[in-house]
């Protein structure tokens, strides 16, 4: 069963059986208390501006440890019938467009099948403007292609040979060719990556996979063992010169443990882990283009703090970006 479909069984179980134990919600769905609970939180998430986390979906436990009861709640909208604005329409399909970007074959048959009969369920100017409406996302999907590219560098770089790839440099806002020593592919937060040694800087790098556009295995081999101490390689204070500012970021409880793995050797900067499970980063300020790009791609799991003029820009490239879709 898909994640989609497994999640939708979860609900409709729990919808039944109001006040469930934590223990034994678990067992009955073949779950670990602590992975029914981290899939109630992937739920309260469901939601599209202007709705925000458990508008859509909420739960409460009463008590404590695994003999917790369980209570789930829903909007009161969806006791009433099915009736969308032009506007809430346009959302969900676009949401449901973006949830199928990374989903596999059979999650993505049911995504399409929900669009169809969302469809289906919407009559008049609301059906025209849906069957009208373009991609809201233009981006593939992507999934074979990365597992295509995790198998392929992973097998580089255990045969220890050369890759040539086409990589997108954001700091440097273009396509280069590269040719680079592979010593693992890693999973950092939302994104995979791949630790190497580039032979254009000279350096160990961390290549993001979804910015290699294209990676070609060589028949040349090398020897080098990788550092043993993977600070070569981060992003040494976020480039170089003069710093324009400084950077503070905060990161929820979800990506907080993967944050501090990644930046606790890199030079100038600070990290903070707060009593909540959150981390807050702050390091020199660069590249507010590539600031803006970071934070955006960590999604409602970061927060920026400072400094206060760029949160005024990347609110504003996160309306420009709404906009483009309404």
């Amino acid at each position: 069963m898909s994640d989609v479909g497994e999640l939708v069984s979860l609900v409709s179980f729990l919808v039944v059986n109001q006040g469930i134990s934590l223990r034994d919600a678990a067992k009955a769905t073949h779950r670990t208390p602590k992975k029914l609970l981290n899939d109630l939180d992937r739920l309260i998430m469901c939601g599209v501006p202007p709705y925000t986390p458990s508008d859509y979906f909420h739960y409460s436990l009463k008590g404590h440890g695994d003999n917790a009861r369980v209570k789930v709640n829903f909007a009161s909208h969806f006791a009433r019938p099915l009736t969308f604005t032009p506007q809430e329409a346009l959302a969900l399909k676009y949401a449901l467009e973006h949830f199928s970007r990374g989903a596999d074959s059979e999650t993505t048959k049911q995504i399409d099948a929900l669009t169809e009969a969302l469809k289906e369920a919407l009559h008049g100017r609301v059906h025209e403007l849906l069957a009208d409406a373009g991609k809201g996302f233009v981006t593939p999907r992507q999934t074979d292609r990365m597992r295509s590219m995790i198998g392929l560098l992973s097998a580089a770089a255990e045969d220890q040979q050369l890759v040539e790839i086409e990589y997108y440099s954001a700091h440097r806002a273009r396509l280069g060719t590269r040719k680079i020593h592979p010593f693992a592919v890693l999973e950092i937060g939302a994104h995979f990556y791949l630790f190497a040694y580039c032979g254009l800087a000279e350096d160990t790098r961390h290549f993001r996979l979804d910015r290699i556009r294209d990676a070609r295995v060589l028949d040349v081999f090398f020897d080098e063992a990788p550092p043993k101490k993977r600070k070569l390689g981060k992003m040494e204070a976020l480039f170089q010169g003069t710093p324009k500012d400084k950077l503070v970021v905060r990161f929820s409880k979800q990506v907080a443990r993967e944050v501090i793995d990644e930046w606790s050797d890199s030079p100038g900067v600070k990290i903070e882990q707060l009593r909540d499970g959150r981390a807050v980063i702050e390091t020199p300020l660069y590249n507010q283009f590539w600031a803006i790009g970071f934070v955006m791609g960590f999604g409602e799991y970061a927060e920026l703090l400072e400094p206060k003029w760029l949160r005024v820009e990347l609110a504003e490239t996160i309306r420009r970006s709404l906009q483009a879709h309404l």
